[in-house]
């Protein structure tokens, strides 16, 4: 779902339905963030719903050491909430391999501080593909907005 497709009431909505998430993600980083390597992190309640306060951190590198991810990914349990939608998003779309190292190392992150990670999105300039979290449960592989 592109975010000119979001339903009027998507801030009421779970965050755990792909095409929504991606959505949302589309809408909250833009052309111009999407071009400096930015990551999204957005806290959601107890319902998943998306909260009004999303982090934008640009100029991540991507190809950084597993310690580096896990020292970034370090913040998430810091923030009291319960859920998160994350983005990637680059350019050009990020390599699988690398989607990967990151997609563990956010898993690992909030399992061990008990929370859930609903969905994490990669965005390129013209698409945001879920690829990891609750959201792609029940979903079939490849689907994106865009």
């Amino acid at each position: 779902m592109r975010f000119e497709d979001l339903p009027d009431n998507w801030t009421t909505l779970p965050l755990d339905d792909a095409p929504l998430a991606a959505g949302v993600i589309d809408l909250i980083i833009g052309h111009h963030d999407r071009g400096r390597n930015t990551m999204l992190i957005l806290p959601c309640d107890e319902h998943d719903v998306g909260l009004p306060a999303p982090v934008l951190v640009s100029d991540v590198d991507w190809l950084c050491t597993s310690r580096e991810r896990r020292e970034a990914m370090a913040v998430l349990p810091a923030i009291a909430s319960p859920g998160f939608v994350l983005g990637l998003s680059a350019r050009r779309r990020l390599p699988d391999e690398v989607v990967g190292r990151w997609l563990r190392t956010i898993e690992d992150e909030l399992d061990a501080s008990g929370q859930a990670l609903l969905a994490l999105g990669v965005a390129d300039v013209d698409t945001v593909e879920i690829v990891g979290g609750r959201a792609v449960r029940g979903r079939q592989p490849g689907r994106a907005a865009g």
